[in-house]
């Protein structure tokens, strides 16, 4: 039992377990009663306290209005400033410090994922109960965030632990299918482990984190050698991807290893951060690049004529396209939202104002007729016969056929040259 009230497991327990920062993923909850139960907590741990009212303490502390005033404003003050509630000056209203701390700690708030027991059947009542209302809600692909992390065993990884893993997404899908739902297991992972192909052979749609950097290695080494590797081994393997190009995280560089040689997966990362990415190393190590956190106008110098490229391939590669809105809209990296984290810089908020005044933009209707004609046109279709074309690396021509209709894009790797 360490001295923080958690139980610390012997060495070889967890010597072998994937830790997405230092030290054990500990999150002490407060329960109504207020016992402080420590929860495994693999990706955040960040607590929250609300700032209080006067009225508040008037009926907690039975003070005047004006004495709750003078001491909400000290509070308040201690809490934006950082500090925990015990650690509050509370000068000369120290006399109350117990029950404010209290009433503090009460309302508390968790911000992040807590890692649930599967071994607890609430969980699978939970379980069914939201993808029922999922389905309700008229939900259609359900995206399983982070899954491979489910799996602990002690000894071994809690990541991607086998068979268990593969057993967790079976019962899950039991459940999903009595609900007319698609899963999407969402796992970053080297290309090399192959991981993607298990889930392919076994039924499961899979994430396209490849297609993201390979775009951008294409358009900065003018060349389609590795996109269409990738493209025709999709096709070969028979493997259903939602692919992509930014989203809310970063632009996955782990996932490259073993598809594109090392020596261009730095000079993309170079790339990356002269053009104001982020890079962000796995839990929290030096020199183990995980991904770059920018938007991906940006990781594409903000040229207008890359971003309707780049929306253009993904459009007709194998798979179902997923947009990022700030993709969309041609967003651009938010430095100031750094403060707040490196994936801040692409998850900016925008108001009714902007959008307005984004369809105004020439690539961004670039981008939407580009979408309307992916999504009315019959060609595009998991079961179309679909062929690719990259005889001189400068030209790539993909053709989709689907009874007798043909959407063809002629050529688009000419593009690349003349910007």
């Amino acid at each position: 039992m360490t001295g923080e009230g958690y139980i610390m497991p012997e060495e070889d327990l967890i010597e072998n377990m994937f830790f997405r920062k230092p030290g054990l993923p500990i999150l002490f909850v407060r329960f109504p009663d207020g016992r402080e139960v420590p929860y495994w907590n693999t990706f955040y741990q960040e607590v929250r306290y609300d700032k209080l009212d006067a009225i508040d303490l008037v009926y907690a502390l039975d003070i005047q209005y004006p004495t709750a005033q003078k001491l909400t404003d000290r509070i308040n003050a201690e809490i934006s400033s950082g500090k925990k509630p015990k650690e509050i000056d509370f000068g000369e209203f120290s006399r109350y410090k117990d029950k404010v701390v209290d009433l503090l700690e009460s309302r508390r708030k968790y911000l992040g994922q807590m890692d649930l027991n599967v071994r607890s059947p609430k969980v699978w009542e939970f379980y069914e109960e939201t993808l029922g209302k999922l389905s309700r809600y008229g939900a259609k692909i359900v995206r399983l965030d982070a899954f491979a992390y489910v799996s602990k065993k002690p000894g071994l990884r809690n990541f991607f632990n086998e068979p268990e893993t593969w057993e967790l997404l079976e019962k899950i899908k039991e459940i999903a299918d009595k609900y007319g739902l698609v899963l999407l297991p969402e796992i970053h992972s080297k290309y090399e482990e192959k991981i993607h192909e298990k889930l392919a052979e076994k039924g499961y749609l899979t994430y396209d984190f490849f297609l993201p950097g390979l775009i951008i290695d294409a358009l900065e080494r003018h060349t389609g050698e590795y996109l269409v590797k990738w493209f025709r081994e999709l096709q070969e393997k028979e493997i259903r991807v939602v692919n992509m190009l930014g989203c809310h995280d970063g632009i996955p560089l782990l996932d490259l290893k073993g598809l594109l040689p090392d020596r261009y997966i730095d000079k993309l990362i170079d790339t990356l951060v002269k053009r104001g990415g982020y890079i962000k190393d796995l839990h929290g190590r030096k020199n183990m690049y995980y991904q770059v956190n920018c938007t991906y106008y940006s990781a594409l110098g903000e040229n207008d004529k890359k971003m309707l490229l780049a929306r253009a391939i993904q459009i007709f590669m194998p798979g179902k396209p997923q947009v990022w809105y700030l993709d969309l809209f041609a967003g651009k990296n938010d430095y100031e939202a750094i403060k707040r984290g490196h994936k801040e810089i692409n998850r900016t908020n925008l108001t009714w104002e902007q959008i307005y005044e984004g369809m105004k933009k020439k690539i961004v209707r670039q981008q939407l007729s580009l979408l309307r004609f992916r999504n009315t046109f019959p060609a595009f279709d998991f079961d179309s016969k679909i062929t690719v074309d990259n005889t001189d690396e400068q030209i790539l021509i993909i053709n989709w056929v689907k009874d007798g209709n043909i959407a063809n894009l002629v050529p688009i790797w000419r593009l690349t040259i003349s910007v």
